[in-house]
């Protein structure tokens, strides 16, 4: 008799766990592989506490249809923003471009005329002929830093000079250490080593002319004094875009992930290369996801 109680109370458990699990939505977290690390922290992080999400985490584009939520570097009218990405120019380190650009310290308008093909009706900024024999790497996708990089500058992407890389902006590392004249610029998450705090091997940034504070710190490329800087000052020299996320606002279980990244999550932005909003406007961004649920009710 024992037995059998035993018997169908271990059914009725399992019954009651598949329920569970089968009742689990279903979300695909849609990233670029510079975010990678830090989206799986928070998976991590998050499941232990909410077990209603099976996250799977991917790259590419979304599909349609697809229970997804989406990590877009683009302005859209339906994102919820959770942080900042700050974009600097590299060259690989004891290369020629090194040489070139080394000792000098470029200005917002000397860096638009390096990256950028000059309009017609611009005031001319003389280049060197070492400079101009520079090679240009910029990123060709959708996610790319080169697109806030550029529209920081306001340019189109379709006037960089030099060679567009497809794929992640990664790439952009490998294309350097391949070319002695090459110049790119990236954000924080893929010129410097997270682990480590430091540039990544062979990686050296181009100096900038800002204020002196500012070009030490840049000197020195200690990743958290460089966020601590960039979170307090604002540079025409260091274009900074957000990072946001798409997905279905009526959906109340993504709205509360999305609610605890901007809330608990918050606190890991750092450890992964990225600089926290300001306060108020993290404040902002948490104040839409609620509405947004409102909404539904």
């Amino acid at each position: 008799m024992k037995r059998s109680v035993f018997t169908i109370a271990l059914l009725l458990g399992l019954q009651v766990s598949l329920t569970a699990t089968a009742q689990n939505e279903k979300v695909t977290l849609r990233v670029q592989n510079a975010v990678r690390p830090l989206v799986e922290k928070w998976v991590a992080e998050y499941s232990k506490t909410n077990n209603n999400i099976a996250f799977q985490i991917v790259t590419g584009k979304t599909q349609d249809n697809e229970n997804s939520i989406s990590f877009v570097t683009e302005q859209a009218d339906d994102a919820v923003f959770i942080a900042r990405y700050a974009i600097l120019p590299v060259v690989n380190k004891s290369s020629e471009a090194e040489q070139v650009l080394g000792s000098k310290r470029l200005n917002a308008k000397k860096l638009k005329s390096l990256f950028f093909v000059k309009d017609e009706f611009e005031d001319d900024t003389k280049e060197t002929k070492a400079e101009k024999a520079l090679h240009i790497y910029t990123g060709n996708s959708q996610q790319s830093a080169s697109r806030t990089y550029a529209a920081s500058f306001k340019e189109e992407i379709s006037n960089y000079k030099g060679k567009k890389i497809s794929g992640d902006d990664s790439f952009l590392n490998v294309a350097l250490s391949r070319d002695p004249l090459g110049i790119a610029i990236n954000s924080l998450s893929n010129i410097f080593d997270l682990q480590s705090r430091h540039l990544r091997d062979n990686l050296a940034l181009v100096p900038l002319d800002i204020d002196k504070h500012g070009e030490q710190v840049l000197d020195e490329a200690r990743l958290d004094d460089i966020i601590l800087l960039l979170e307090q000052q604002q540079f025409a020299e260091i274009p900074v875009g957000k990072l946001g996320l798409q997905y279905d606002h009526h959906n109340s279980s993504q709205n509360a992930f999305v609610r605890w990244i901007l809330t608990d999550g918050n606190k890991y932005i750092h450890e992964y290369g990225l600089l926290q909003l300001p306060q108020k406007e993290l404040t902002a961004q948490l104040h839409r996801t609620e509405q947004k649920e409102l909404a539904q009710k």
